[in-house]
């Protein structure tokens, strides 16, 4: 299995990042990282309770409920 880098893509783009305000290079950069974190927040469920628990899971909480009184 061979891979294979394009690596005249990834110097030309920091090139232009270089020549660039140093303004905008951070906000690309904090744009991308923010982009990052909501790729991150889409993948998990918004709640483990929001999904339907089976009767293993009910049993099990109703059981511990009623332990802790």
């Amino acid at each position: 299995m061979t891979v294979k880098f394009n690596i005249s893509a990834c110097h030309h783009s920091s090139r232009q990042a270089m020549s660039d305000k140093p303004g905008d290079l951070l906000k690309s950069l904090l744009q991308k990282k923010q982009q990052a974190l909501q790729w991150r927040q889409a993948d998990k469920p918004a709640n483990r309770l929001a999904n339907k628990q089976n009767r293993w899971q009910r049993f099990n909480r109703y059981v511990w409920d009623k332990k802790q009184g």
